[in-house]
């Protein structure tokens, strides 16, 4: 979840920089299923590219900002480069500064300065040339290239076959020790309070919400089930339009332009993407495991909770049954995903309900 969330801001970040950059160039814009710039051909000026894939085979006599699924440079760039992708390829030469972020990237060519990488895996080949400093973040680099200047950044694992010309800097992440039985226990007692406290809460603040979840979840697990994971996805495509219409909304009043305005729309979409993260974590860590206990513990009273004093000896039994469920060895993890699933998918269920009683509530 953690890592979801970090790439989201992510995401968000570099959108926020390409648009401000944009800003400022004024440049060409090119989008689709593929774009390529073909070899032989030259683009004067920057340019903006955004497709499924986006190859450089040409010239670009400028900088290039480019996004996709795969981006690769196997042409010329005079200016800088920044690319956001799930794949990203850098055989060509690069006279500026090179800044990827990319779920793999592979550097052959030439990097007349910086190369910047935010990455899952790196390689920096044997053939590649880096003119100014590496500066990364990485699950993964090989360093088999020549790098005129220095090399800092933090990685898992980090292997050097080329030559560093300045001084070198790399922090490695070493793997956290396994926790003691009594960390383990204090751990499991902070999770304990801290989704019975948010589920205290809702019983107080949004009561028929968390009550008509916890029915659901014991009347309609299937169907919550399935809504559960509905919503995870609906989640994800909401943050990818957010962002994708953010940045192509700032880009047209770039052109257009009107810097002013598009830096308030990156600043707008930015926060609207932290705030669908934040709410999404709060339900997925707390709401959701607060419902499913409630649900659980209101078996013991054959589903009759109609007290805050009933409800809240539920509560607090169906929860404590949900975090000892998350800390059986092996299955504790898959329980927990179920657990926050069936949660989700039965408040989900719980949001047409509260439409319809606002809107049949008299003005």
């Amino acid at each position: 979840m953690k890592r979801i969330a970090l790439l989201a801001v992510a995401m968000a970040s570099l959108s926020s920089t390409a648009v401000a950059q944009q800003t400022e160039l004024g440049g060409k814009v090119r989008s689709g299923r593929e774009v390529t710039v073909p070899a032989g051909e030259t683009v004067q000026g920057d340019l903006i590219a955004s497709g499924g894939t986006v190859r450089i085979d040409g010239r670009v006599d400028g900088d290039l900002v480019a996004s996709g699924g795969q981006v690769t440079v196997a042409g010329t760039v005079t200016g800088d480069v920044l690319a956001a992708a799930g794949t990203t390829t850098i055989s060509g030469q690069v006279d500026g500064d090179a800044r990827i972020a990319s779920g793999q990237v592979q550097v052959d060519g030439r990097v007349g300065e910086d190369l910047l990488i935010g990455s899952g895996q790196a390689t920096v080949a044997s053939g590649a040339q880096v003119g100014g400093d590496l500066i990364f973040g990485a699950g993964r680099m090989q360093m088999d290239g020549a790098v005129a200047g220095s090399v800092l950044g933090s990685t898992g694992s980090y292997a050097r076959g080329g030559s560093v010309g300045g001084s070198e800097k790399v922090t490695m992440q070493q793997p956290e020790p396994a926790p003691t039985l009594t960390e383990r226990g204090f751990g499991l007692l902070r999770r304990y309070v801290s989704i019975l406290i948010v589920g205290l809460v809702l019983l107080w603040l949004a009561p028929r919400l968390l009550r008509g979840a916890a029915a659901a979840v014991r009347r309609r697990t299937l169907l919550g089930f399935g809504l559960g994971i509905l919503g995870f996805i609906g989640v994800v495509v909401a943050l990818v339009l957010v962002i994708f219409v953010t940045v192509l909304v700032a880009i047209g009043l770039g052109l257009l332009g009107l810097g002013s305005l598009a830096g308030v729309t990156a600043f707008a979409g930015t926060l609207t993407v932290a705030l669908i993260i934040f709410l999404f974590l709060l339900a997925v860590a707390f709401g959701a495991q607060a419902a499913v206990g409630l649900g659980l513990g209101g078996l013991l009273f054959r589903g009759d909770v109609g007290s805050f004093g009933r409800a809240f000896v539920a509560l607090a039994l169906g929860v404590l049954v949900v975090v000892l469920l998350s800390a059986i060895p092996v299955a504790g993890g898959w329980l927990q995903a179920l657990v926050v699933l069936l949660g989700l998918g039965a408040l989900l269920l719980m949001i047409p309900r509260r439409q319809r009683r606002l809107a049949e509530q008299p003005v």
